[in-house]
């Protein structure tokens, strides 16, 4: 047993050694607690129909009755009943009918919204993938641009001792690089949050030792996406599975207008002692249909009925919501996947331009041609040209994540 404890241990940590998206996406959906919880939430809902289904079955009852008085008028003072009775109700105004379909209904919906909750923890998973990938990205060019500042600032402390270089140019190259140095510390920082925000979703798992992959650039057609598909949402469906549930309960209800019949088989023994064989009657075997219409209940019914009306006229109310809402988020992710591509192109140009324009500089200043500080302004210009480019490469996954996340596309 503790072998096989430890094999299973040790290949979950080979699997864990490099972590991709879709493994990351895989480990998400397996581990989340909310997950789990709504699908516990549509069990809940399957058993409902079960339960609602039992009003089609027969009852089948037992009892035993035993009296002891101490005075009587006539009769015996000691007597005691068994009874076996079988009851099965013919008709109920279709109450219970209607209640099975309003659960099936009911069913059909959860198990809709645990998908479309789905689709938002796999978003959920890209994200935190993604903004790490970002963050790790950051850490890595201010790293690189403190290392540049260091070398300038020995370049600058050997050419101030030459006397090539005023003091106040050493001075300039030493704050810039300190500088440099708290934003290396921000970024390391921000990396240890992004760490922790992707190891949460992913349920906890430990990641110091694990390599994430990168991700490969993709290109996309909006034409993947068509908005006549977006009606097709879960979330559309659930509610348009909500308010044939509550119709159903309000069929239900307008049953109850209706006469219910029930029928009844009873056999009973009776005796005057705690032992119903002990008898002077005869055992008694009944028969019974019972017809029962209730006329008026003190307006109950009708009451239950406007409270149904009306929320089946709140979940229309919130399905036009949802589809409205639904439109504006493929608007601004149509809109947001646009410039991400855009910007992506002249982050490219952007970045080679800064890594040429600070090689020439860099050479200038070794011969002396340039001052330090336009070392310092090349410098900074790369840093800023690379977070640029890492920001609209990674914005263009995420926008395609959401695009992904809006036609729920997640998981295919």
């Amino acid at each position: 047993m503790k072998k096989s404890l430890l094999l299973l241990s040790i290949l979950f940590l080979i699997d864990l050694n490099a972590l991709d998206i879709k493994s990351a996406i895989d480990i998400a959906l397996k581990n989340n607690n909310q997950i789990k919880q709504k699908t516990y939430e549509f069990d809940e809902s399957r058993e409902n129909i079960t339960l609602n289904k039992s009003g089609f079955k027969p009852k089948f009852d037992l009892s035993y009755g035993y009296s002891d008085m101490s005075k009587v008028l006539s009769g015996k003072k000691r007597n005691s009943t068994a009874t076996a009775a079988f009851s099965y109700n013919l008709f109920n105004g279709f109450s219970d009918f209607n209640l099975v379909k309003s659960a099936k209904y009911n069913s059909q919906s959860s198990k809709l919204l645990l998908y479309a909750f789905k689709e938002d923890i796999v978003y959920s998973t890209k994200v935190a993938y993604i903004n790490y990938l970002n963050a790790m990205k950051n850490k890595k060019s201010y790293e690189v641009e403190y290392t540049l500042f260091k070398k300038q600032y020995e370049d600058s402390k050997n050419r101030f001792e030459q006397g090539l270089i005023a003091k106040n140019d050493i001075l300039d190259v030493h704050v810039k690089m300190l500088r440099a140095k708290q934003s290396l510390t921000r970024a390391s920082s921000d990396l240890k949050i992004a760490k922790f925000e992707l190891s949460n979703i992913l349920g906890g798992i430990n990641l110091d030792n694990v390599e994430i992959d990168e991700l490969n650039e993709k290109n996309i057609s909006l034409k993947k996406y068509d908005k006549k598909f977006l009606d097709n949402r879960s979330e559309i469906k659930a509610l348009k599975k909500t308010i044939q549930s509550l119709k159903s309960k309000l069929d239900s209800t307008k049953g109850t207008f209706l006469p219910s019949i029930d029928t009844s088989l009873s056999y009973n023994k009776f005796g005057d002692d705690i032992n119903p064989h002990n008898q002077e009657l005869d055992n008694q075997k009944v028969a019974q249909i019972t017809l029962k219409w209730n006329l008026y209940n003190g307006g109950t019914n009708h009451s239950q009925m406007k409270i149904e009306k009306l929320k089946i006229r709140q979940i229309k109310e919130q399905l036009q919501k949802t589809k409205l809402d639904i439109k504006l988020q493929y608007q601004e992710a149509k809109s947001n996947f646009e410039v991400a591509n855009l910007n992506l192109d002249s982050a490219k140009l952007a970045l080679t331009q800064a890594k040429e324009n600070y090689k020439i500089v860099s050479d200038k200043f070794d011969e002396g041609i340039v001052k330090s500080t336009d070392l310092t302004d090349a410098n900074y210009l790369l840093t800023s040209a690379k977070q640029l480019y890492f920001q609209a490469y990674y914005d263009k996954f995420l926008a395609i994540a959401k695009l992904d996340r809006i036609f729920e596309k997640g998981m295919n």
